[in-house]
């Protein structure tokens, strides 16, 4: 995987690390990410979080194994890499136990934003700290793709059954229990039980920047639209259309807009009532070509941007903070205002109705 891929190479480099095990609910992906590593098998997950060998996880399972994973290896005095999302959208009381859990007991959590670790946003940053757009109000996004291939993956064995070398319940962990399929155990992304599509699976990439940069919390209200409008030929349950729209206590509105099946990119922008910000040529998870300060009075600014190895930077603050207890930047509170955000969004769009929160009780109100 990538991310075993990443710290291998930190490895290389001389970052004190050992890879102690991998565990996996499908036993030929396991073996070859041990034998990449050099490392043990578990049978499951379960035993991994009982060896005391192992001091940090990295969660990188399907989204509905995410939170129960995590809360499972905070509870067993691990720190925690934990992908995004935080969670299934139908899990918030989970999510929110795991946000309360890792506050109480003292645990490094880093969700797997990692745009938050991505420094070309320093210099957007810098214009908006300075008051350059006057105080923000609206924020514009997109995430543009031509393809089906994020959902509909790769079956590596047409043949696959439950037994030894495949765990069909340590799979579905507290998802309904259904009859197996090997679409629905490879290509887990293309249904409703186990993703939520563009939602919960491009938008934190897309969101994460702008909570930082502007310090919001939880949105105070959330509606979304879109829907199955182009790769309908198959048993496809997220949609590949999604536009979704949060506004926040602090008088700014964020509006988000994803479709796959185009790729033709906008320009994010940052509206103040002085001004606005663009960035060229997006990569959420990267950086950007060159940023743009266009003034209500006066004449544009471009400022040149950088594009960095995001998910290096992300691990390397992780483990910086594992050592020195620090908070890391896509910390437990920061993730978990994220997955508000997309859990309301996500509800909002599944039963068609407003979504807002309520932060006394710390509920979304349908």
């Amino acid at each position: 995987s990538y991310h075993l891929a990443t710290v291998l190479g930190m490895i290389n480099q001389g970052e004190p690390l050992r890879v102690v095990g991998i565990s996996d609910t499908y036993g030929p992906r396991k073996r070859a990410a041990a034998d990449q590593a050099k490392a043990k098998t578990y049978g499951s997950y379960h035993e991994l979080l009982a060896d005391p060998e192992v001091d940090v996880v990295c969660i990188a399972s399907p989204d509905r194994l995410h939170v129960p994973q995590a809360l499972e290896a905070i509870r067993a005095g691990k720190d925690v890499y934990c992908e995004k999302p935080m969670g299934h959208w139908s899990q918030f009381a989970l999510i929110k136990q795991f946000y309360l859990e890792t506050k109480r007991l003292g645990r490094v959590v880093q969700v797997g934003n990692q745009g938050n670790s991505n420094v070309a946003w320093q210099q957007v940053a810098e214009l908006i700290r300075k008051g350059d757009i006057g105080r923000p109000q609206h924020v514009q996004a997109g995430y543009y793709r031509y393809g089906d291939w994020g959902e509909r993956m790769p079956i590596a064995d047409p043949n696959a059954k439950p037994g030894p070398d495949l765990d069909w319940e340590g799979f579905l962990g507290d998802a309904p229990k259904v009859p197996f399929t090997v679409d629905r155990f490879f290509s887990w992304r293309k249904y409703l039980d186990y993703a939520g599509g563009p939602c919960t699976d491009l938008f934190p990439h897309v969101l994460t920047p702008f909570i930082s940069l502007l310090g919001l919390k939880c949105p105070s209200l959330a509606v979304a639209s879109g829907g199955i409008f182009r790769w309908d030929t198959y048993d496809r349950e997220v949609p590949d259309t999604f536009n979704m729209c949060l506004d926040y206590p602090e008088k700014l509105s964020i509006t988000l807009v994803c479709t796959l099946a185009n790729d033709y990119p906008t320009d994010p922008a940052i509206r103040g009532d002085e001004g606005t910000i663009t960035m060229q040529g997006p990569a959420f998870e990267g950086g950007f070509e060159s940023v743009t300060f266009i003034p209500r009075k006066g004449e544009r600014k471009v400022i040149p941007g950088t594009i960095p190895n995001t998910t290096l930077l992300h691990w390397k603050n992780f483990l910086h903070c594992v050592r020195t207890r620090e908070k890391p930047v896509s910390d437990v509170e920061f993730g978990f205002h994220v997955q508000v955000a997309m859990n309301m969004a996500m509800l909002a769009f599944l039963n068609r109705k407003v979504a807002t929160y309520d932060t006394e009780k710390q509920e979304i109100v349908l």
